[in-house]
């Protein structure tokens, strides 16, 4: 897929979760820190992108799971995962979170910088100028441009985004974080704590915690067969959350168009 397209494919999810882009909205679940990833990847090559993005993590940042983002921005290349810093610095401008200034210790600033947007550096009378004129905010990232264009009118509030993204509602309810995960790792089937640790990619001491103050809050069970245990989701719970369909990670859409469903849900 050229860059051209990918990025049509990412201002689609974004539309999804309630981001200002002209497109069709993607008709998939969307998986919130993996297009966070994926954008800051392709970011200084579509100014509206970076900035929309921004401003939407600034804006819904409690709907982002910062322990997960971190494991995704920390596997980025060098240049992404310096676009990523400012990215989340820039959001932050909006939002003033200490969970946003901790997403960002994941990402690492460029040893040689570079002007941040491709179109900018391709001209060399800009390039100078954003090289000379860089607000620290980027320049801490070892990227240069001279102004932070938030779009916080073009993201919608949070009651459009629940109406229209099922995917994020257990997040939205029960809190982008590790419990989060295990609820939707248990709407699946009863799993054992060091099961629900595989699924999460979180430590078994991490889960373990996670699952107790998910027992004390009345939002899963602990049930014996036999030698052996499982964690479940009380049956009222259950029920009220097969209302929503579960969320799907890692999905991506078939090439032909970025509203196709992911393939894994044909």
């Amino acid at each position: 897929m050229d860059a051209q397209m990918e990025i049509q494919h990412l201002s689609a999810e974004w539309k999804r979760v309630g981001a200002g882009f002209s497109v069709p909205l993607a008709a998939y679940p969307v998986d919130i820190e993996s297009l966070i990833g994926r954008t800051a990847g392709l970011a200084p090559a579509d100014h509206r992108l970076f900035f929309v993005a921004a401003s939407w993590i600034g804006v819904h940042h409690t709907l982002v799971d910062v322990r997960r983002l971190g494991r995704i921005v920390e596997k980025l290349g060098e240049v992404g995962s310096a676009v990523a810093g400012a990215m989340l610095a820039v959001a932050n401008e909006v939002a003033a979170s200490d969970r946003l200034v901790a997403a960002q210790r994941y990402c690492r600033p460029l040893d040689e910088p570079r002007v941040l947007f491709d179109r900018i550096a391709e001209n060399p009378v800009l390039a100078a100028f954003a090289r000379e004129q860089s607000l620290p905010i980027f320049s801490r990232w070892g990227l240069w441009h001279d102004e932070v264009s938030l779009k916080t009118a073009a993201i919608r509030p949070i009651r459009w985004i629940l109406k229209h993204c099922p995917e994020l509602r257990v997040r939205a309810l029960i809190g982008a974080s590790l419990e989060g995960q295990v609820v939707e790792a248990l709407r699946e089937k009863p799993r054992s704590i060091a099961e629900l640790a595989r699924v999460t990619g979180a430590t078994y001491a991490a889960t373990h915690e996670a699952v107790t103050r998910l027992y004390a809050r009345g939002l899963a069970e602990s049930v014996r067969s036999g030698a052996k245990s499982a964690v479940v989701l009380p049956r009222r719970i259950a029920t009220w959350l097969d209302a929503y369909p579960p969320a799907l990670t890692g999905t991506r859409p078939a090439e032909d168009s970025p509203t196709s469903p992911p393939e894994a849900a044909a």
